[in-house]
């Protein structure tokens, strides 16, 4: 389903650019293509568990040294997929967050209706702050485990369509609730995603990787 709605969206931006529109990227798109890199980097520890159970149980068809370039070049593949996966999630984070404080700092007008989680700002600035350390792979678990937290935040504090001023019953209020509701669930899986990352750790191509090889 992931996939599905990342080729979808993917779809639509090059299909609105080829008409003479414009790139347009919203932050509901951001997310959702975000998610891809979680999904990619939960497909690669399960490919990885599995590889590593069956060399485990035929120990003896591998030599010590077969086994050395196995377990190196498996390590290789594992961490070029946690950085693909990081950097999807690191481009919510930077778009989202400069073109969304660039919004409601510099544009006079919002075009949702007043207290809208998309004119919260504080979410946003705290996120792409730490983007930039993420994205380079520094200080990885704390800033992971950080932006985890700024997204459960803001979910809950943004997000929370159960909260929604109206009459459920209108058309407009149920397409509201719902559109909040993809805001609130992209929230927690992009979080639980930044969890399975400060769990497989950044992998070789980050900075903190490079402080330890100096050391």
């Amino acid at each position: 389903d992931i996939a599905v709605d990342a080729y979808v969206i993917l779809h639509r931006v090059i299909f609105q650019w080829v008409l003479g529109r414009g790139l347009y990227f919203n932050e509901l798109m951001a997310k959702k293509l975000s998610l891809l890199g979680c999904v990619g980097m939960l497909i690669a520890i399960i490919v990885q568990s599995r590889l590593s159970s069956s060399r485990k149980s035929f120990p003896g068809l591998l030599h010590a040294s077969d086994k050395v370039v196995a377990t190196d070049t498996a390590t290789t593949r594992l961490s070029i997929v946690l950085l693909g996966g990081r950097l999807c999630i690191a481009f919510l984070f930077c778009y989202v967050g400069l073109s969304e404080l660039h919004r409601l700092l510099f544009q006079p007008f919002t075009p949702y209706l007043p207290g809208d989680g998309h004119d919260v700002i504080w979410p946003k600035a705290v996120e792409l702050l730490l983007a930039m350390p993420f994205t380079f792979g520094f200080r990885m678990d704390t800033v992971t485990k950080l932006l985890a937290v700024s997204l459960v935040t803001e979910a809950f504090y943004a997000w929370s369509w159960w909260r929604l001023q109206g009459d459920a019953n209108v058309f407009s209020q149920k397409r509201r609730a719902l559109h909040y509701r993809e805001h609130f669930m992209t929230n927690m899986a992009t979080a639980g995603g930044l969890l399975l990352l400060v769990k497989l750790g950044g992998g070789r191509y980050t900075v903190d990787e490079l402080v330890k090889k100096q050391d």
